[in-house]
């Protein structure tokens, strides 16, 4: 069995990646094939959440083991896609960027039952995956801004200073 999901961005509309991935893989592999279509680095937390109505939180699949037993918490590597996902239409909320709350939508859209694959597809993209780090993409736009004001920014040599304020020597001596 293969899932068809449908991956957009509240930050860019017209970011869109669809996937084609097997039931039988995990969260982990939904994840890493997310992070490389969106070439992202593996540097960062992740978790998936299973969505309700109206995306309502209803289970948390993350990355990383916090050992809390019976609650409602899965391990991304430990968690099938068909252990939690069983019907089109499904979504899930998949957090990329915890320090700013920032995520994507995704959409079981197909299920094709007697289908396998051997390697995640991306079958479709289109836009620009948002920065992965939302500092990243003000970093960014912060060091052309820098860039173009220190090229207003011209106070000359050393030589024009010693003449204007004199020598150091002469300001210490002046106490």
């Amino acid at each position: 069995m293969v899932y068809q999901f449908k991956i957009t961005s509240i930050e860019n509309s017209e970011f869109l990646r669809v996937i084609e991935i097997d039931a039988e893989r995990s969260f982990a592999d939904l994840h890493w094939c997310i992070q490389n279509c969106c070439q992202y680095t593996s540097d960062q937390l992740a978790s998936f959440f299973v969505a309700g109505d109206n995306f309502g939180i209803q289970k948390e699949i993350t990355f990383l083991d916090c050992g809390k037993n019976g609650s409602r918490i899965e391990v991304m590597g430990k968690t099938k896609l068909h252990d939690i996902l069983s019907d089109t239409g499904q979504r899930l909320l998949y957090v990329f960027d915890f320090f700013s709350d920032r995520s994507f939508y995704i959409e079981l859209t197909e299920i094709y039952m007697k289908k396998h694959l051997q390697e995640n597809q991306v079958t479709e993209i289109q836009g620009d995956a948002p920065a992965q780090v939302l500092e990243e993409e003000l970093q960014d736009q912060g060091q052309v801004i820098l860039e173009t004001e220190n090229g207003y920014q011209d106070y000359g040599d050393l030589d024009d200073y010693t003449e204007i304020f004199g020598e150091m020597e002469d300001l210490i001596e002046g106490d």
